[in-house]
């Protein structure tokens, strides 16, 4: 563990080396949950138009096409946003596999996605990562509480969707 808060306190690569990406990923997520948004850029980019096709086709339940669709944008993506577009591929993906009945490979990339967005709280580029996260949280307490009824019980949560982020006076003072 001391090794890795030591890794975590050095200038970290923005971009994975070959074979170095799951380790760069954890490193890079260590320092966003060490540090808080203040290991993000001082000025976040405009968000690719991609990222509306995506949200478009997440918000539709088209789950693999919106995996697809971020994909694109997150290889070309530098740490630490690329983590951003790496947790709403893996909360796509999640859905994808809850919507096929994979109630271990929803839990397992559901319970990723939230990890890994939870350091955008409460929203990145637009988008109110919050609220997403809430509706997978909803769905993860479904899966760990009844795996027999989740099925059924699905149908009367609402859909989870990505929605813009309404930033009010407030929000933008406690930052």
């Amino acid at each position: 563990m001391v090794t890795l808060l030591l890794e975590v306190r050095m200038d970290l690569p923005t971009r994975p080396l070959k074979g170095q990406r799951r380790s760069l990923d954890l490193l890079w997520l260590a320092k966003l949950e060490q540090d808080g948004r203040g290991a993000l850029p001082p000025v976040i980019p405009q968000p690719p138009p991609a990222l509306r096709l995506a949200v478009t086709e997440f918000n539709e339940g088209q789950y693999w096409q919106c995996h697809e669709t971020l994909e694109e944008i997150w290889m070309s993506e530098e740490y630490p946003l690329r983590l951003f577009y790496h947790g709403l591929i893996k909360a796509a993906v999640g859905l994808l596999h809850l919507e096929r009945n994979n109630l271990s490979g929803a839990r397992l990339k559901l319970k990723d996605a939230e990890r890994t967005l939870a350091p955008f709280i409460p929203g990145m580029m637009g988008l109110d990562v919050a609220d997403l996260l809430a509706g997978i949280k909803q769905r993860l307490t479904l899966i760990d509480d009844n795996l027999v009824l989740v099925k059924e019980s699905l149908d009367l949560l609402p859909a989870v969707q990505i929605h813009d982020l309404a930033i009010h006076d407030s929000d933008i003072k406690e930052r």
